[in-house]
């Protein structure tokens, strides 16, 4: 196989860093996928000299799995992210070094993705409803795609049209920093811990209430929500844990339900991202649409899917270019 790129990978919740060896030439051809565990204090750090440092290493590492046992020249580009630190309208930062990449291999790496998209009118965020339109464009159907990672993003296709792409809300943000905060671990598994509470009304209000004016299309910093969970955060930690996890779970739902209903009609509804994991989530959002919930596996794995974007735009030169 020849014209490969690699798609590397690591989202607002730091959970891991994903790769993919991948062929654009006829249709989407996956070659290798490869994810790779951060350091232990990597998810909650706020260093970013330690952060740059940690995620060059980490991608070099796992480039080098991906290009094992294959022809190197046949490589044509690096899509290396870099982990966000920030994101506004007008500037993105993003932690990491391109060039050490680039020299390290030898390979061309794209790189400072938002900023690409910022200089040209766009949001920097999300990025990925292009792989989107490219990956599931259909002329018989609209269908309305979602990843759920730290933050929930969704792109609207109507037919073979973009019509909307925008993030909608908190992901899997909110319910992991109240997890941390309880001191139950990283991540609340298959969402088993919200689904034996109960949603706080009361809390849930203020959480709606401090969100409620942000509109589409828009590029979310995680700020955003962090800054309402800190504004509530006493409060989140008075409740029984298994409450607060229900409650922040049924806002994330809520937001994305508010897009779905902002994108009629919808043919499929399909989701990606870490938040699939979290069943509870899934079936609450699933409760509340007449539309069949389909999971984007059957094409791609989901875990790889922002990897393989990020790939995607490389491959469309939609990114700075360093060699």
């Amino acid at each position: 196989m020849s014209n490969l790129y690699i798609g590397l990978m690591s989202g607002t919740s730091r959970d891991s860093l994903d790769a993919c060896l991948v062929s654009f030439d006829d249709g989407l051809e996956i070659q290798k996928l490869e994810t790779l565990s951060f350091s232990k204090d990597y998810q909650s750090s706020n260093d970013q000299n330690f952060i740059a440092k940690e995620i060059t290493r980490k991608s070099i590492t796992l480039v080098e799995r991906l290009i094992s046992n294959s022809n190197k020249e046949n490589i044509i580009g690096i899509a290396f992210p870099g982990q966000t630190i920030s994101h506004s309208d007008e500037f993105s930062l993003q932690a990491g070094s391109p060039e050490a990449i680039a020299k390290q291999f030898g390979i061309p790496v794209y790189a400072d993705f938002r900023n690409f998209d910022i200089a040209r009118g766009g949001k920097g965020a999300p990025l990925i409803p292009l792989f989107h339109q490219f990956l599931l464009c259909d002329e018989s159907k609209n269908k309305l795609i979602f990843n759920i990672g730290g933050i929930a993003n969704g792109t609207y296709l109507k037919r073979m049209e973009m019509e909307l792409a925008s993030d909608v809300g908190p992901g899997n943000c909110l319910m992991d920093e109240a997890m941390r905060n309880f001191g139950l671990g990283l991540f609340d598994k298959d969402g088993a811990l919200a689904r034996s509470g109960e949603i706080n009304d009361a809390m849930l209000k203020l959480l709606i209430k401090d969100l409620e004016n942000l509109t589409y299309p828009r590029a979310d910093d995680i700020s955003i929500y962090m800054d309402v969970f800190k504004k509530y955060e006493n409060e989140i930690l008075k409740l029984d844990p298994a409450d607060a996890l229900c409650t922040l779970t049924e806002l994330t739902a809520i937001k994305i339900i508010e897009f779905i209903k902002a994108c009629d009609p919808t043919d499929e509804l399909i989701f990606h991202g870490g938040g699939t994991e979290n069943k509870y989530l899934m079936n609450r959002i699933a409760e509340s649409v007449s539309i069949q919930v389909k999971l984007i596996d059957d094409i791609a794995p989901s875990k790889y899917i922002e990897a393989i974007a990020f790939a995607y735009l490389a491959y469309k030169e939609r990114a700075v270019l360093f060699r």
